[in-house]
């Protein structure tokens, strides 16, 4: 099947046929470079409200002939759009500079002031110096940044808050900058503002705050005109295990800069001048749910002209004292909305909906009835066999919301301040009989961007990769979570670094995993330790190894997806803390302690070697860092501690009777060979005993926890046993991704098996995820390399394994798509790729084992032929034959190979 057969296939690969992080641009009929697209400020489209003083722009670019490079670019920043429309940058005009970069490109004009919108352009010259016309204006705004500049206080003492205040004359310019402790919902004049849901982002609201910024112009108007906010206590007044809430109730912070046509500013801030009072909402938790009574709801509220005599005045609070930071990640939308597929009665007055498909968010309730009437939801991920919400899985949870009716004809209700992981939803209490119209579902997570996708010939692989990226994206709450539905939702460390590098691959996470990182060094203690969770509300400190290890981790899978060099920089000492920490446990190069290793494991691997083999991962990643940010003399010496380490390790766990680590399990023995720690003249027996294992003492089943299958599927690859990994990847027996599906699954289970318990089995769990990432590495073989970060240059090597009949993939990249298409028939590979401008890549084709040679095509041209490679086709730089492929050096482009052969 041809690649763009297969989008039109395949509904939820359709994304594959448009450029990633994509853009409109100009039409052009000449030939030569075209304008840049996809322009991004800190990783974001003309984001209003940034923080960052020296903000960093991005651009893809377009040739129309291959094998093309940027040799050097221009950047305009203006202070207007009339200024930058002439071409002028009166904030920073870089000139030509010499420089193959694209993306992470540093502002480096005037001094940026706060609330200053800035418009940008960018330009660039090919390989052979001719120039592209400018991209289409982009735009950033700055927020207030300094702490001095919020005119706002803290106010709180109920849920219902408003203003009211005159304008004076026609409104040209206003900015909202808002933030809670909990959540909120702004409104201003009875509209809603923006379409955020659980604002702001979760963070250690003690040391840093998020707050969001909204152009409110169109909204506001001459003479009089009201604010209203709600408010909902969220995360800031949920304490969990040992970890007490830190408030005792929400609050709001807000400060409103209004700019009239006459030339007067105007400031609306959050005081005790407000008037507040208690709404219909009743109650609210992040894990219990929402009690929503309309009979208490007060019609105009928000809108000027309400009587708000018998309100009380608002109360100052302390509030936080932590810094204010612009929330610079994408927020926490509705994102869709589901359509019941099935409506039961199990007992009378008891119906259940089945969403057909597992998911974080909430119902939509339609109803009519009389005045007082109490309809319950109650949420659930399983049905027992009689048709009832089976919730032992969700622990302590209430999950449920409950509405109060006010009886005044059709009346819809969906909560504001709670959400649920859930597929079916018991009603209970709804007056006469509801339809199948009476609820919808609502997907909530935060609202990344698609990037890249994946499909094969074989339907399993496609159903794994889609209840893993549901998985994902409904455990993107602003932070990484690791369940949507019992009483945890939480931020564990060890879930987020083994889905990490996936979710780069699916989804657009630059911005949400900066702010990630951001989060982990504000729960970092002097002493270097970090917490299992981040924010920390539950599990120890300091963090299990194989939790803590995601700080490091993910650093440098943003170094490696990206090319970011600044966050390996504003991370550099805490990565140091956290290493030295390490080495702190481990007097004589042995980390010993462990709460959960290779969590979830059928074969149980000691916790030792799990968290020794981190402390080897973390101390060799920080060497790399070093040396990436030029500091020479530390890479040496955590080299050299890294050496230590894996002696240490070595001489603690291998067993040279057996060939074995740690009495040979999967893991065990994958953990060591994965990272090349097994002493040379060893590693033949080591991989003999893991491959025994798998084949023969398991029958090509797993036996790993979510720690050990991340790296066992991608070190069968490097061992030339994809074949085995293909096998494990399509099993359809216990334990396996098959099984899960085989038995109903939409989104990942906790566990291997289909167990529900009082305390796990979560069916929402992404750690098991991992697997994606090979779909991408691997079956497609699109491969980044640390030395070329950011896919300067990188490498299409697929496995054609098996039954496998074609794959193909894309990746959006901060340069551009890359794609990896393939089919093969008996005597025959095709491959088509896509490279994009400013990159070049080495194209590997494998050759069908009994082929003695091989002839290679690149649309109509003869490529390779009698073992050697034919010049003269565009873009291919050279080939050569190794290991049965015949690989190639292309630069940017798009390229149909057919390999045959006899």
């Amino acid at each position: 099947m041809r690649r763009i057969d297969l989008v039109r296939s395949f509904g939820w690969v359709a994304l594959m046929a448009l450029p990633a992080m994509w853009s409109l641009q100009p039409a052009r009929a000449a030939e030569g470079p075209l304008p840049p697209t996809n322009l991004r400020c800190e990783y974001l489209k003309n984001p209003l409200g940034i923080d960052v003083l020296q903000p960093r722009f991005a651009w893809v670019l377009a040739h129309t002939e291959r094998g093309q490079k940027q040799t050097a670019y221009q950047v305009l920043v203006a202070s207007s759009l009339e200024l930058l429309n002439q071409d002028k940058g009166d904030l920073w005009d870089s000139g030509k500079t010499a420089s193959e970069d694209s993306a992470q490109v540093v502002y480096s004009g005037k001094p940026l002031a706060s609330a200053k919108t800035c418009y940008w352009k960018a330009r660039y010259w090919d390989s052979a110096g001719n120039v592209s016309p400018y991209s289409l204006v982009a735009r950033f705004e700055m927020g207030l940044l300094t702490r001095e500049e919020w005119k706002g206080q803290w106010i709180g003492r109920d849920n219902l808050l408003r203003k009211e205040f005159t304008l004076s004359g026609k409104v040209v310019g206003a900015r909202a900058y808002v933030t809670a402790l909990g959540y909120y919902e702004l409104r201003i004049n009875g509209e809603k503002v923006g379409c955020n849901v659980l604002d702001p982002a979760w963070t250690t609201y003690p040391v840093r705050i998020l707050y969001s910024t909204y152009d409110i112009t169109a909204q506001l108007r001459p003479g009089k005109n009201a604010f209203g906010a709600m408010l909902g206590g969220g995360w800031a007044t949920l304490g969990a295990g040992e970890v007490p809430a830190p408030y005792k109730q929400p609050a709001l912070l807000l400060q409103v800069n209004i700019d009239l046509a006459d030339g007067k500013t105007v400031t609306v801030a959050s005081d005790n001048s407000w008037k507040v009072t208690k709404g219909p909402i009743v109650s609210d938790r992040v894990w219990d749910g929402e009690t929503y009574d309309a009979r208490r709801e007060l019609p105009g509220w928000d809108l000027p002209g309400f009587d708000d005599s018998a309100w009380s005045a608002a109360q100052t609070v302390e509030g936080s004292k932590g810094t204010l930071s612009a929330q610079m990640m994408p927020p926490i939308r509705v994102v869709d909305s589901m359509v019941p597929v099935a409506l039961t009665s199990p007992r009378p007055g008891m119906y259940v909906y089945d969403l057909g498909q597992n998911f974080s968010g909430w119902a939509v309730l339609h109803v009519l009835g009389p005045r007082g009437t109490e309809v319950r939801l109650r949420f659930s991920e399983l049905l027992y066999d009689d048709g009832m919400v089976n919730r032992e899985n969700i622990r302590e949870a209430k999950s449920r919301d409950i509405y109060i009716l006010r009886g005044e004809g059709m009346e819809t209700y969906e909560p504001h301040f709670t959400y649920h992981g859930f597929r079916y939803v018991e009603v209970t209490g709804y007056p006469g009989t509801p339809s199948l119209d009476s609820l919808r579902g609502r997907v909530v997570h935060t609202a990344v961007e698609p990037t890249g996708n994946f499909a094969a010939s074989k339907a399993l692989l496609n159903q794994i990769h889609k209840v893993i990226r549901w998985s994902d994206l409904t455990n993107l709450h602003s932070v990484p979570t690791d369940c949507d539905q019992r009483n945890e939702r939480m931020g564990w460390l060890g879930d987020a670094q083994t889905s990490a590098e996936g979710m780069m691959l699916n989804f657009d996470m630059a911005a949400f995993f900066t702010n990630f990182l951001r989060d982990m060094r504000d729960v970092q203690g002097a002493d270097g330790t970090l917490t299992d969770t981040v924010p920390h509300r539950y599990g120890s400190r300091p963090a299990d190894p194989a939790w803590g290890t995601a700080y490091p981790l993910i650093c440098w899978y943003m170094y490696e997806q990206y090319g970011d060099r600044r966050i390996l920089e504003e991370n550099y000492e805490g990565l140091k803390k956290y290493v030295e920490f390490l080495r702190s446990r481990a007097p004589d190069n042995v980390l010993r302690y462990s709460y959960y290793g290779d969590w979830v494991a059928i074969e149980k691997t000691p916790g030792e070697l799990v968290s020794d083999f981190y402390y080897y991962y973390d101390t060799l990643l920080l060497s790399k860092i070093a040396a990436v940010l030029g500091n020479s003399a530390d890479s040496a010496s955590y080299a050299a501690l890294a050496t230590q380490v894996k002696d240490a390790f070595n001489h603690e766990f291998f067993d040279a009777k057996t060939g074995n680590y740690a009495g040979g399990t999967q893991t065990a023995n994958a953990l060591p060979l994965f990272l090349d720690m097994v002493p040379k003249d060893r590693r033949g027996s080591v991989t003999w005993n893991l491959t025994d294992n798998i084949l023969y003492r398991h029958d090509t089943h797993l036996t790993t926890g979510f720690i050990g299958v991340r790296y066992l599927m991608p070190l069968l690859t490097e061992l030339n046993r994809s074949d085995l990994a293909y096998d494990l990847a399509v099993q359809t027996t216990y334990p396996s991704w098959g099984y899960m599906i085989a038995n109903g699954a939409t989104t990942l289970w906790e566990l291997w098996q289909n167990k529900a318990g009082p305390s796990m089995n979560s069916h929402d769990h992404h750690m098991m995820g991992s697997v994606d990432a090979w779909f991408y590495r691997a079956l497609a073989g699109i491969k980044v390399e640390a030395e070329n970060a950011g896919y300067r240059h990188f490498r299409i090597e697929p496995q054609v394994v098996r039954d496998l009949a074609w794959a193909s993939a894309t990746v959006g990249t901060v340069r551009g798509n890359v794609t990896s298409s393939w089919t093969h028939t008996p005597g025959v590979v095709t491959l088509e790729v896509d490279v994009p401008v400013n990159s070049t890549a080495s194209v590997s084709i494998p050759k069908d084992l009994e082929m003695t040679q091989a002839t290679v095509r690149e649309g109509d041209r003869t490529v390779w032929e009698n073992n050697h490679f034919v010049e003269g086709t565009p873009g291919i730089r050279g080939a050569k034959y190794e290991n049965g492929r015949v690989a190639f050096e292309v630069g940017s482009g798009h390229y149909a190979f057919r390999l045959t052969g006899q």
